[in-house]
């Protein structure tokens, strides 16, 4: 058994190791490719998701980015969907499980429109301390392109940790990836990695 398949067996029996620390991070933003792509590995990402919640200290905030559930097809394999905030930074729990479980996996991915969501305006009451990416780096329904938000994520300096799920092909999206994290100052984690679980926990840190 993987490490990604043993992690997240333990996320759909809601269990985790009793020595797995808490964040140290303040304020984490959470933007999920809850697209097509990633159907089949719904139920996984969400069991997922609430674990790596469940390790949220009371007083550290968490929000939530993703996408609208409608979209539009465009030509070629172009579409039109908006990225938008799933859950703004809460302390709730409940709140946060269940904007998680409410997540619809269907359609197309803006996922560099969610990140720059997640970057914030600058402000301090809207920028995180860090962004939590789950995503295979595969974006077709953008408005921001690729280049805009790396230069967007290195003036922000906020690390993006990027969970990184492989595509079949993977059409680029690990490279890209890689660049962002560079970028921001961040983490490139894959998921086939022996040791991925732990290096997620030790990013929050």
């Amino acid at each position: 058994m993987t490490q990604l398949t043993t992690l997240l067996c333990l996320a759909l029996l809601g269990v985790l190791p009793q020595d797995t620390p808490g964040w140290k991070a303040k304020r984490v933003a959470i933007v999920v490719q809850h697209s097509g792509a990633h159907m089949p590995l719904g139920a996984a990402f969400v069991s997922m998701i609430q674990r790596i919640l469940a390790l949220r200290p009371a007083k550290s905030e968490a929000g939530i980015v993703g996408f609208d559930r409608d979209f539009e097809q465009l030509e070629g394999n172009h579409f039109r969907r908006r990225a938008v905030v799933l859950e703004p930074f809460s302390t709730d729990s409940d709140e946060l499980s269940q904007t998680v479980r409410d997540m619809v996996f269907h359609g197309p991915s803006p996922i560099w429109d969610a990140v720059m969501i997640a970057l914030g305006d600058g402000k301090p009451e809207t920028t995180p301390d860090r962004i939590l990416l789950l995503t295979n780096g595969v974006d077709n329904a953008s408005k921001t392109t690729f280049d805009d938000l790396e230069a967007a994520a290195r003036k922000t300096a906020v690390p993006v940790i990027s969970i990184y799920f492989p595509a079949e092909p993977p059409g680029g999206g690990d490279t890209r990836l890689k660049k962002l994290v560079k970028a921001s100052g961040g983490k490139f984690i894959d998921t086939r990695q022996p040791n991925s679980w732990e290096l997620v926990v030790a990013a929050l840190q």
